[in-house]
């Protein structure tokens, strides 16, 4: 799923303060391309000898999340947020007004004054679960198998009573925090709390660290759950218990691998999962993504699908990923001259583009998953599979997965697929299933998933 440019972030500084009280909210509207701009926005608050500061993005639904690395010395404020690559460095006005700097991003530099006067905006999320919560929650951590760092940083949620079973999260694509947030929604934590309340325990975890995040693939997202698995069940009060799977989006296949060879999964739950190659699934997304925009004509639609077509087939046949990213790069200026000026922006084949597309589509991660075959995993899973689907979901073709699961998992002894209306690739119930009403829509998971999800969890004995 593609990243938006600026997320919301939560900022703690420690040690002594700087003279000027930079108190309140303080907001600007970016240019993040010539058509294009985004309002940042950040909410200063001290507490004792700490300041804290919370960046918005109320253009994506996103407030207050969480971030490091800050100073505010000389009237200069500067911060980091290693997670999205971003950072941020500017200098207070002598009358106090204005904070004018520069908010860089994945090698790219964004001019940014921010001012007092605006409103902070809320948004309500009315699911979203507040505490005291009627079970425990506890933090988890785990290091590197060298144990020089942490390596998976997670939340553990209990029963009160023992429980029934353990279900483990898995997120989808890009980098993604415990809650999986997207669009001021905490999906996994509203189904953290659903589930434990029924009595089973949880374990969501954040990506791992972004300088490690940047160097894996799909494969190592599985060790990853491997991983968890081998220290969450050598714990007295998990020990034995059924272990169940869930995975949205990308995050289902990385599912699938591990339950294919892993005799410890009692079973499978993929929320807008996949189930084909990513080729498909990145072609449909675009064709529906660009047709629901309105932005495109039907023609000018079915050419951009073309040539990501084209950039696609490329990465599938180069032999590495130097390979790949000088073929991009050749790819690009071949297709990027045939076009106007206009149409260059219209299909985003300007510089910028270009060199986001180099950088991502010869990552690892990217380019092992352009060689990874789902169907050769889905016919090795022996243990019960739960498929929920939305049919306005624009970015995983629902009836393709429900094809190739009813196709492939032939050694499945159970499989259920909830194909259901009205809900998007989120399953939040929707309109259009454009992203641009991911944060419009008040509520994160529609009650019907939550409902199939805990029924699902209650079939098996517990152990």
């Amino acid at each position: 799923m593609k990243r938006v440019v600026i997320y919301s972030l939560l900022l703690l500084i420690s040690g002594g303060l700087a003279a000027q009280n930079i108190s309140g909210y303080w907001e600007d509207k970016i240019a993040i391309s010539k058509k294009d701009s985004l309002t940042i926005g950040i909410q200063v608050d001290y507490h004792a000898d700490t300041l804290y500061i919370e960046l918005d993005s109320p253009d994506q639904y996103f407030t207050g999340q969480p971030a490091s690395d800050v100073q505010f010395k000389d009237s200069v404020l500067t911060f980091s947020v290693p997670e999205f690559g971003l950072s941020f460095e500017g200098k207070l006005s002598t009358d106090g007004q204005h904070i004018t700097g520069t908010c860089k991003q994945h090698g790219r530099k964004f001019s940014c004054e921010l001012a007092t006067g605006a409103k902070r905006k809320q948004f309500l999320r009315p699911q979203m679960p507040t505490p005291p919560y009627p079970y425990r929650t506890e933090e988890v951590n785990y290091r590197d198998i060298q144990g020089k760092f942490l390596l998976i940083n997670g939340t553990l949620t209990l029963p009160e009573r023992t429980p029934k079973g353990l279900v483990i999260f898995i997120s989808g694509s890009g980098w993604q925090d415990r809650n999986e947030s997207i669009s001021g929604h905490k999906p996994f934590a509203v189904l953290a709390d659903t589930i434990t309340k029924a009595g089973f325990a949880t374990y969501r975890y954040d990506d791992f660290p972004v300088t490690v995040f940047r160097k894996s693939t799909t494969y190592d997202f599985a060790d990853g759950v491997r991983s968890v698995m081998d220290s969450l069940l050598q714990r007295d009060d998990l020990h034995g218990l059924n272990v169940f799977l869930l995975g949205h989006s990308e995050g289902s296949l990385v599912a699938s691998i591990v339950a294919a060879a892993d005799p410890r999964v009692t079973s499978t739950i993929h929320l807008a999962g996949v189930a084909q190659p990513i080729e498909e699934i990145l072609l449909y997304q675009s064709e529906a993504l660009n047709r629901a925009s309105g932005k495109l004509t039907e023609e000018e639609v079915k050419n951009s699908t073309a040539i990501n077509k084209q950039f696609y087939e490329l990465i599938k046949k180069s032999k590495n990923r130097e390979e790949c990213a000088e073929k991009i790069g050749k790819l690009w200026d071949k297709l990027a001259a045939q076009l106007s000026e206009e149409e260059q922006v219209k299909y985003n084949m300007t510089s910028e583009g270009k060199f986001m597309m180099i950088q991502t589509m010869s990552s690892p991660w990217y380019y092992e998953l352009f060689h990874i075959d789902p169907i050769k995993y889905l016919k090795k899973i022996t243990t019960p599979v739960l498929a929920i689907s939305g049919d306005k979901d624009l970015q995983v073709d629902a009836s393709r997965t429900e094809e190739n699961m009813l196709k492939y998992l032939k050694k499945c002894p159970a499989f259920d697929f909830e194909h259901l209306t009205g809900l998007n690739h989120l399953l939040q119930p929707c309109t259009t299933g454009s992203l641009e009403e991911y944060g419009q829509i008040e509520t994160t998971i529609d009650p019907d998933v939550l409902d199939i999800v805990v029924k699902w969890l209650k079939i098996f004995p517990t152990k």
